[in-house]
């Protein structure tokens, strides 16, 4: 991030980071046997399950902790798919909660259909998943992208909502379409259908510092993990997740937000995307306290992969007692 062409890169982007068995849908959610309490980086991708969902996908996605406990669902950002919560999920499963750690559409190993998709479409994903896993509520975690579809998923369908949690994220009002149509632009639009994007733009799209000396022997794998896995998605993919998200405002329904949803937001200061004034904007469309507003010194766009037990224990001592740690 430090180099020159680099930052150019971020500032462009805006907004990235942003063998498995299948399961009968009759099935789903009827068994008490145990869950993992943790999933090696090694086994993440193995880790995965599938569900049809009316959507018209197949969604994959990893699940967690106690089958009985509250229902958590953590939902990733851009191009990234349920490993990005893999360091901060153990946390949530070992308090006693039921984690569900879902591929958005387009993403990981979930179906990646025709068409652009944009926060309500994995909103969407997101309500019938809740039918499909015979889930009512639960608390919902989403980072970046992710962040969007847990908002419009709240405004949607607030009834399904325990609490929202939202880590680095901005209003969705148009803020970033130039920049996602520019880079589609400039570095996607112009690959053949069957090629991907070079080693260079994932290395600058994955660029991030780890601020937790507790994973620094894990950290490498995870993260090449992560950019292999971003970097296998199809241009088709990139193209709808990009020019998806650049389709979006939602300007004119924050009019609909409940404020009896408690909201919480998780903010770095060296972020270069998501950014002050956005966060005082936010904060004002949900009615953020600063009870509920936690902004991290020096951390970048990637809280929950930068200081992944800071930030597992500051939403977990959110969701017990209403107020940040900070």
């Amino acid at each position: 991030m430090k180099k020159v062409f680099s930052l150019l890169i971020i500032v462009l982007i805006f907004f990235t980071i942003t063998g498995c068995k299948n399961q009968d849908n009759s099935q789903i959610n009827t068994e008490t046997s145990a869950l993992p309490m943790e999933i090696s980086q090694e086994d993440w991708a193995n880790a995965k399950q599938f569900v049809d969902l009316a959507t018209g996908i197949k969604m994959a996605y990893v699940e967690m902790g106690d089958p009985n406990g509250e229902i958590v669902i953590l939902q990733h950002g851009m191009t990234d798919n349920s490993r990005s919560w893999s360091f901060v999920a153990p946390f949530f499963a070992k308090a006693g909660y039921h984690v569900y750690l879902p591929d958005l559409r387009g993403m990981g190993l979930s179906d990646a259909p025709d068409g652009f998709y944009s926060p309500v479409t994995y909103a969407t994903d997101l309500e019938a998943f809740f039918d499909a896993m015979n889930i009512d509520k639960a608390i919902l975690v989403g980072h970046s992208l992710g962040s969007f579809t847990v908002q419009s998923f709240s405004i949607m369908f607030p009834e399904r909502c325990n609490k929202i949690v939202l880590v680095s994220s901005v209003p969705m009002n148009g803020y970033q379409n130039d920049m996602l149509v520019n880079v589609y632009e400039s570095y996607i639009s112009s690959l053949g259908d069957d090629e991907h994007l070079s080693d260079h733009f994932i290395d600058v799209w994955y660029a991030t510092d780890l601020h937790d000396d507790a994973y620094a022997d894990e950290f490498d794998t995870f993260i090449a993990n992560m950019k292999a896995e971003a970097q296998i998605l199809s241009k088709k993919a990139w193209k709808n997740i990009f020019l998806g998200l650049a389709s979006i405002n939602l300007s004119d329904l924050y009019t609909q937000v409940d404020y009896s949803i408690p909201v919480l937001l998780l903010h770095g200061s060296d972020d270069p995307m998501t950014i002050g004034k956005y966060q005082t904007e936010l904060r004002e469309i949900f009615n953020i306290d600063d009870n509920s507003y936690i902004e991290y010194e020096g951390i970048g766009h990637n809280i929950q992969f930068e200081i992944p037990t800071t930030c597992a224990n500051d939403i977990l001592t959110w969701l017990a007692s209403g107020s940040g740690s900070k």
